[in-house]
């Protein structure tokens, strides 16, 4: 899904936990699941694909295009979950369940609107142990695809990419 798509369904998620709930920290707490989960990207741009300039445009399309050359992910990952989920069970802290109801949701749009441009199963691309296991390289675990971007970064950011086929 694009990023625009997942502030867009983070915002509505997070106005329903107020609502329902009453309380601003659990619905941040589903905010920080469902939207700051992409934060992972960041950290891969910097630290593993050595992309410095940090410029949204940039960032964005690096990401929109294909370009990753190391996925490592590790927030879009089903251990990091259960992990995650045996703590809150064991904590019962809600608040960590509220980010997990944030990343699930997440996850779940990923899967849905991202699967076509992977090549391989979209539910084994969010292991962690897959992405090891073929390197963390780009190319093995999204293939070469060629993109259709559109140019506007608040077109991008909200259309997302799609498949020139």
């Amino acid at each position: 899904m694009s990023p625009g798509g997942h502030a867009a369904t983070t915002v509505v998620a997070s106005a329903v936990t107020v609502y329902v709930s009453g309380s601003l920290s659990l619905a941040t707490a589903v905010a920080l699941g469902g939207f700051l989960i992409d934060i992972d990207h960041v950290v891969d741009y910097l630290l593993f694909n050595r992309q410095w300039d940090l410029h949204p445009v940039k960032f964005l399309r690096y990401y929109l295009e294909g370009r990753a050359k190391r996925v490592v992910l590790a927030l879009h990952s089903w251990e990091l979950f259960a992990l995650l989920a045996a703590t809150a069970w064991w904590t019962g802290w809600l608040h960590l369940w509220g980010y997990l109801v944030g990343a699930a949701m997440h996850l779940f749009l990923d899967i849905v609107f991202n699967g076509k441009f992977l090549p391989k199963n979209i539910i084994a691309f969010y292991s962690f142990t897959y992405r090891a296991i073929h390197g963390f390289d780009g190319a093995a675990l999204m293939g070469r695809r060629d993109y259709i971007v559109p140019v506007k970064f608040w077109s991008a950011f909200f259309k997302g990419a799609s498949l020139n086929d």
